[in-house]
């Protein structure tokens, strides 16, 4: 599993900090790599007051130990692409897509 490190700039520009190749997404797993990004790449005065992810429960949960007052947040690609297919799964794909009539976008 890769667990990629970006960063964005103040002109939502993306760019890669780093990332660790990890044998599973277990906790201990994503612990390891959080820790080994907190020592390496950040002074204890600038950890991050936010961090994005998917809703891998495995990382949320290992950013409460790692990172203990950053706000985790769930990235709005994740949340629009999850929508998409309960909605597409509840209503049938033609009625979903009358419903929101573009508002999320073509289903794939």
């Amino acid at each position: 599993m890769l667990l990629d490190f970006v960063g964005v700039t103040p002109t939502r520009m993306t760019f890669s900090v780093g990332f660790a190749y990890l044998e599973g997404e277990r906790l201990n797993n994503m612990v390891w790599a959080l820790e080994r990004f907190r020592g390496l790449f950040l002074r204890h005065d600038a950890f991050p007051e936010v961090i994005v992810t998917d809703k891998d429960l495995a990382l949320m949960n290992a950013m409460k130990i790692v990172f203990t007052d950053c706000t985790n947040l769930l990235c709005k690609f994740h949340i629009d692409k999850n929508i998409k297919a309960k909605s597409k799964s509840l209503v049938g794909k033609k009625k979903c897509m009358r419903l929101c009539d573009g508002c999320l976008g073509e289903f794939g």
